[in-house]
Formats: structure tokens, sequence, C-alpha cells
């Protein structure tokens, strides 16, 4: 009678080691999901972060170019991604949009990062320009 205890005994430890093995694994399971749902998001805030940045330099350097040439309408302005964060290609594209005779013309930049992806971000911005740039 001594060896069926010995052998119910061993029987039950494996399942309790093994139902151990199944909790620990699910946890772990869960951990990595949630570190890679973190780290899509953090990339996600970064290249939106990029975009935006691109998207201000944009505005700023069609600003300069009009302030140095009163018929500059525009231009499309590619960055490599060694320029940038080193993830993609980013593309600024501005341009010089007269609306009516009246009304003052409006400088339009639309700012696409990383370009052509699955998941590129792109934010435009419309801006008055007044007809007397300094």
């Amino acid at each position: 009678m001594m060896p069926r205890r010995r052998r119910q005994r061993s029987g039950a430890a494996l399942i309790a080691a093994l139902v151990a093995l199944v909790i620990v694994t699910s946890i772990l399971g869960s951990m990595l999901l949630g570190a890679l749902a973190t780290s899509r998001q953090l990339h996600a805030e970064r290249d939106l972060r990029q975009c935006e940045l691109m998207l201000q330099a944009g505005v700023d350097r069609a600003h300069f170019r009009l302030r140095r040439d009163a018929n500059y309408r525009g231009e499309t302005w590619s960055l490599p991604a060694a320029t940038i964060v080193g993830a993609g290609d980013g593309q600024v594209a501005m341009s010089i949009e007269s609306v009516s005779d009246s009304a003052a013309p409006q400088l339009r930049v639309i700012a696409e990062y990383p370009l052509g992806g699955e998941r590129s971000i792109r934010r435009s911005r419309t801006i008055s320009v007044p007809s007397n740039t300094p």
C-alpha cells in the first residue's frame, strides 16, 4: 500500500507544478503584451511629435523664404531618415495660395512622417500671410 501513496503524491505534485507553470507563463505573457503595447504607444507619440516639429519647421522655412523672395510660391522639402529620428523619411509641402484678389494669400503647410508608411502621420496648417512680409 505504501507504493500506491507515493505514486499518488508524485502525480499530485506533478499536476501542481504544471498548474504553477501555466500561471507563471500566463503572467509573463500578459507582461510582455503590456510592454509591447507600451512600446507601440511610445513610438506613435514620438512619430506624432516629430511630425509636429516638421510642420513648425516648414512654417518657419516658408516665412524665411517669403522674407527673402516676394515671388516664393512654395516647395516640397524631403527629409531623409538619417537627418531626423531615423525611423523613416519625412516630407513637408509648402504652398502659397491666393484665395481671392482682396484677401491676403495663405500659406499651407503639410507634413507627413514617416513618409508613405502604414502608420504615417499627416498634419497640416494654414496661415494668412500679410502682403507686406517684413
